[in-house]
């Protein structure tokens, strides 16, 4: 029989994992359930590792193909489980090769200064580069035009009122 007719007759019988049809969602589920079970009774990892083995050579060798990378990834944080749970905020210089779960990592690139920080500031954390003022709109100047043009004619009516000459009054000290 050659390499052809073996892979048509491969491609045309239904693939099956654990007795079901959906073998990618039956996997998916097995893995699920592996990952529950651990978290409530930590299995020590060198067992762990090998029953994740089993785990995927039973599907390469039900299915004939690769588990997906999202499974694989979930099984992977499942061997590494410790690391990931481990809560304390020191595990970074206590741990030769310490390893972060995402919301450490976030928290740890939020906390971060940026290199920006270090260029611009100096040591009492002050900017002293010379400020750019940005370049106003269009819109913003047609609103900046009839505003100002506005209170200029109140501010020249004022003016005009304030030194427009009133009556002279004359007073005469020696007439009183």
């Amino acid at each position: 029989m050659s390499r052809r007719n073996k892979r048509k007759s491969n491609e045309t019988t239904p693939k099956h994992f654990r007795g079901q049809a959906d073998y990618k969602s039956a996997f998916s589920a097995a893995v699920t359930e592996f990952i529950a079970t651990n978290r409530a009774n930590p299995i020590p990892r060198h067992e762990r590792m090998v029953m994740i083995a089993a785990l995927t050579d039973e599907y390469v060798a039900s299915t004939g193909e690769r588990p997906d990378v999202v499974e694989l990834e979930r099984l992977a944080d499942a061997v590494l489980y410790e690391e990931l749970t481990d809560q304390n905020p020191h595990k970074i210089a206590h741990t030769e090769y310490p390893f972060m779960s995402e919301t450490q990592l976030s928290l740890r690139r939020d906390r971060e200064v940026s290199l920006w920080v270090a260029k611009e500031l100096d040591q009492d954390g002050v900017d002293r580069k010379p400020k750019k003022r940005r370049m106003r709109s269009k819109h913003e100047h047609a609103f900046m035009d009839r505003t100002v043009k506005s209170r200029n004619k109140e501010r020249l009516r004022k003016h005009r009122a304030a030194m427009t000459p009133g009556p002279v009054i004359t007073y005469n000290l020696r007439d009183n």
